[in-house]
């Protein structure tokens, strides 16, 4: 799977959720996400570009555990990257496991999280503890599927809500300085 992604420093939030409520986008959900990452024995993900990570998400009183990799970024002008992820139950279990094979911890990312969907994208309104707050317009496909269709889509919604600049290639990780 290919996620097409492109994200923009939003200071205002709900100025931005009241234009994706304005052009019609749905809002899905609020949840808390917590994404461990972790580097490799063998070579180093802050240099390949790579990351792979445990995510918890919890919505009320639900939590949900998976394991993602996402491999190098494959252009100049987003985070369009292959993503391979997987649902687990016990991320103390994954994180034992993970480091018994060498791979370290090496910084925790919390955020707060609203997701809409407009028809295929995903828009999420994002506050990172330590980083700020963003919007994210992505939308997956298949690999070997045309990005650059796509892109001008999600360029469009941004246009749509009055976002022109701002946009951010940098992972929160990379932005908290340990990535």
């Amino acid at each position: 799977m290919i996620e097409v992604e492109v994200k923009a420093h939003a200071p205002n939030l709900d100025e931005i959720e009241g234009k994706l409520i304005g052009i019609g986008a749905c809002r899905v959900k609020e949840e808390y996400q917590e994404d461990l990452y972790f580097n490799a024995p063998h070579r180093d993900f802050a240099q390949t570009d790579e990351a792979l990570r445990i995510r918890k998400i919890r919505s009320g009183s639900s939590e949900e555990i998976y394991i993602t990799y996402k491999g190098p970024k494959m252009d100049n002008i987003s985070k369009t990257r292959k993503e391979i992820e997987v649902a687990v139950e016990d991320s103390l279990k994954v994180a034992d496991i993970f480091e018994n094979l060498s791979f370290r911890p090496v910084a925790t990312v919390r955020k707060n999280r609203i997701i809409y969907t407009m028809g295929e994208l995903i828009v999420t309104l994002d506050e990172v503890q330590g980083v700020g707050n963003f919007v994210e317009i992505e939308k997956e496909i298949e690999e070997g599927e045309d990005t650059e269709e796509v892109l001008n889509e999600i360029f469009a919604t941004y246009s749509k809500i009055g976002i022109k600049e701002g946009f951010e290639r940098t992972s929160y990780l990379e932005l908290m300085g340990t990535g």
